[in-house]
């Protein structure tokens, strides 16, 4: 029996083309460093670090330590100068790549469907950005007043996806066993990677990342509008 649905977020429930968000996103990020540091520069230690982070297994530290202090101990950049810089982006500069993202009645429409069956509403977006970051996503998709039981951002987890641990701390968290929930995404790798520890998965076709052309098997797959039609039937028939 399904008793919490995981939603992805980028790609998922708001629709767009990662490769376009990132080019936006590095070319806004770069404005806003280049009086501190050269920006080509920049995103080549900022992508270093998300390396690290997202490789990162122990668990002793958040997203958010383990990326800090990687980037931190490569940037000629103190704290103090680097962190007011980065929190005025997320609160400006930010917002200006809804742009490039598309709002869909289909994702609010699904989200109710499981929160209409009594279920735990997960946001289980990769955790690599920070809650002021995601918070503004969920605003673009229409989503922003929904109580969700969990947002998986980088400063409240341990781990990133694929990591199959990403994954068990979210089942942690909600105090459920693996074959209770069902996780929907559009990234076969990152987001079928739930099928490891026996979560069912839906694959949202309309965004679809196949990065290494994989052969791939999930539970369900469709488009999101299938999805916000489909939901209360896959509920109910597991």
């Amino acid at each position: 029996m399904i008793k919490s649905v995981l939603f992805d977020l980028d790609g998922t429930l708001l629709p767009f083309h990662m490769d376009e968000f990132m080019r936006a996103y590095f070319t806004q990020l770069g404005k806003k460093v280049a009086h501190v540091m050269e920006p080509k520069q920049f995103m080549k230690q900022l992508l270093a670090s998300t390396g690290v982070m997202i490789a990162n297994v122990d668990g002793k530290q958040t997203n958010q330590q383990v990326f800090s202090a990687h980037f931190l101990s490569t940037v000629d950049l103190a704290e103090e100068i680097l962190l007011p810089i980065m929190n005025d982006f997320y609160e400006n500069e930010f917002s200006l790549l809804q742009e490039v993202t598309r709002r869909d009645a289909a994702a609010r429409m699904a989200v109710n469907t499981a929160l209409s069956s009594g279920l735990d509403v997960v946001v289980a977006t990769n955790p690599i950005f920070p809650l002021i970051a995601t918070q503004q996503r969920l605003e673009w998709a229409g989503l922003g007043d929904i109580a969700f039981k969990l947002v998986t951002t980088y400063e409240n987890s341990h781990f990133c996806k694929p990591n199959t641990q990403y994954y068990e701390e979210i089942v942690e968290k909600l105090g459920c066993q693996p074959h209770e929930c069902l996780m929907v995404g559009n990234d076969v790798e990152e987001d079928l990677a739930a099928a490891k520890i026996g979560m069912k998965t839906y694959l949202v076709t309309d965004c679809l990342i196949n990065a290494k052309g994989s052969n791939f098997r999930a539970d369900y797959t469709g488009t999101l509008k299938e999805l916000a039609e489909n939901l209360g039937e896959i509920i109910k028939n597991n």
